[in-house]
């Protein structure tokens, strides 16, 4: 299989530059910078040094209290290579210093690979969740000690690597340790009888920076409730859960946080066919007694509201897609709702439902009334106990983690 794998990359690397440049016409690529992907620096080269690499924005967040510890301690050089344009924005708000510089990630081509070994000549690698690419995993193991901290493999990632059993074993043996982020996932991994792997918790649950920003103002927020997340196939599912809650509940604020941003237009459609108000926060972002739906279309707002309603549906679970992260909404006490697919993440709803911090619903009508439920008891998880839960994780999962790369880093 990997001889193959390189036979594509050795085929296709006269075109990677086309494909950059027709990604950088479109607007998906930094068009100052996306000769990176290629293995070519855009800044002086720093070597030995600490190299992290993470797919997108929710890996850059994931690793947010771990740099900041780190950068701390003194002149430790960090390299963190991303893929995506967004996990850069955050870098640079959050860990750009003289020490820890930023670079978007090499193609899995091992042209590409070694072109950027050589210049980097990094003197420890982390890699995190499912950064499982077999050149740069390979490569990379024969250069520096390698660590692959918070595996993730999914349900659908596990069935498809059992038919490549060897391929997989062969990849994963590169690495000095694997840090499963749940027991599930280090179930998975001892299917394969690897030897190097160890539990210690996700470190999602570490990233406890709370953004309070208070660009979006409401006033009256005492029936108010966040749909983070929403699929196009769920919107019906949120507007029928308002209808339903807007019978006891007047003055009922839903906040519909849309996972896509590019079908607005058909969801303020649905909402008017329901004769129901509606606000778009582009439009304004003072919210005062609005009985009817307020609709996130904008990026970037939904620690806002988090911040200020108590309860939260996660999106992506009434549906067989497999739910969403719901720590975002957790870090500021919010009580969770989910529909019952939420598989992706099952390793953390686990806990969280076994501890009543998560409810799951089966349909609309479930839903409207844990809602109600919820307001007429005022919470009877309070906003500081549900605090307590999540800080006390994450400082035992931080510890454990930090202690554990010390040995590495140090």
């Amino acid at each position: 299989m990997l001889y193959f794998y390189n036979l594509f990359f050795i085929i296709l690397h006269p075109l990677l530059f086309i494909f950059l440049k027709i990604r950088v016409f479109k607007k998906k690529e930094d068009n100052l910078r996306y000769l990176e992907k290629l293995g070519y620096p855009s800044i002086d080269l720093t070597q030995g040094v600490i190299w992290i690499h993470v797919a997108s924005l929710g890996e850059m967040k994931s690793i947010h209290s771990i740099i900041k510890h780190y950068q701390k301690k003194g002149d430790i050089k960090f390299l963190i290579t991303s893929v995506t344009l967004s996990s850069y924005e955050y870098f640079k708000i959050h860990f750009e210093n003289q020490n820890t510089f930023h670079q978007y990630a090499p193609i899995d081509s091992p042209i590409i690979i070694s072109r950027f070994l050589k210049k980097w000549k990094p003197k420890l690698s982390i890699f995190i969740e499912s950064e499982i690419w077999p050149n740069m995993i390979i490569k990379t193991s024969k250069t520096c000690k390698l660590i692959l901290l918070n595996c993730r493999i999914s349900k659908n990632s596990f069935k498809r690597w059992k038919l490549f059993r060897k391929t997989f074993i062969k990849i994963m043996n590169n690495f000095d340790s694997i840090l499963a982020q749940s027991d599930e996932v280090l179930n998975y991994l001892k299917y394969f009888n690897l030897q190097n792997v160890k539990l210690l918790g996700n470190i999602k649950f570490t990233n406890t920076k709370k953004n309070n920003l208070n660009i979006i103002k409401i006033n009256n927020n005492n029936f108010s409730w966040a749909a983070m997340s929403i699929h196009n196939s769920e919107i019906d599912f949120i507007i029928e859960t308002h209808i339903m809650m807007n019978k006891f509940k007047k003055n009922l604020t839903t906040f519909l946080i849309p996972r896509h941003l590019n079908k607005i237009e058909k969801i303020i459609l649905k909402i008017k066919n329901k004769n129901l108000i509606y606000q778009k926060i582009s439009d304004s972002k003072y919210i005062e007694n609005l009985n009817g739906i307020v609709i996130l279309d904008q990026f970037g707002m939904a620690e806002d509201i988090f911040s200020q309603v108590k309860f939260t549906f996660m999106g992506g679970s009434t549906i067989d897609h497999g739910g969403q992260n719901p720590i975002e909404p957790l870090k500021y006490g919010c009580d969770i709702l989910t529909g019952k697919y939420i598989y992706n993440f099952s390793e953390i709803y686990n806990d969280l439902i076994n501890k009543k911090i998560v409810t799951v619903v089966n349909n609309e009508k479930e839903l409207a009334n844990e809602l109600i439920k919820k307001f007429d008891q005022k919470k009877t998880n309070t906003d500081k106990n549900l605090n307590l839960e999540f800080k006390t994780l994450s400082d035992e999962i931080f510890t454990k983690t930090t202690n554990f790369l010390d040995r590495y880093i140090y």
